[in-house]
């Protein structure tokens, strides 16, 4: 029997490049259950407000903003621009995603993006151990300790969820 290779991902390279613990969650994106936060959790064996979402935003002018937040929350576009300051940020357009982040939809990830961009985390990163995040490819996904994304992309924690 041939062993089964081991998939890794550039933000799963990037941190073993950093010498960062990190768990592994690899499964079904198919499903139904696999096309949300929650889904994810009960498949993954996570409780729920230890799945965070990826969401990459725009002031529309060519700066861009990174907002991490639990899965079932909704982001405050106007909290995630005053913590970046800018004016206002809205979702970035899905056909530009893969050309700036260099990620797909339900496959974005925090670490290792085309560039390093502004990063805010929500608080409630604070209230769990350990977060999981997309590993930056669809059906992956990387637990990592929250001060992770502070130490190595510069994140910030902050309230900015609705």
């Amino acid at each position: 029997m041939s062993k089964k290779k081991e998939i890794k991902t550039n933000a799963m390279r990037f941190l073993d490049d950093h010498n960062v613990e990190y768990n592994h969650f690899e499964f079904d994106a198919s499903s139904d259950a696999a096309k949300t936060g929650v889904g994810v959790a009960d498949i993954i064996g996570k409780d729920h407000n230890q799945v965070f979402k990826t969401i990459m935003t725009t002031d529309g002018k060519g700066t861009y903003v990174v907002g991490v937040l639990m899965s079932e929350d909704s982001i405050n576009f106007k909290k995630l621009a005053k913590a970046a300051g800018v004016k206002s940020l809205s979702m970035l357009p899905l056909k530009d995603l893969t050309k700036i982040t260099g990620y797909v939809k339900g496959g974005c990830s925090p670490f290792a993006m085309k560039k390093l961009f502004p990063t805010f985390v929500d608080e409630k990163c604070k209230d769990v151990e350990t977060i999981v995040v997309s590993a930056g490819k669809v059906g992956h996904q990387v637990e990592v300790k929250p001060e992770v994304l502070e130490e190595l992309i510069g994140a910030q924690i902050v309230d900015i969820t609705a």
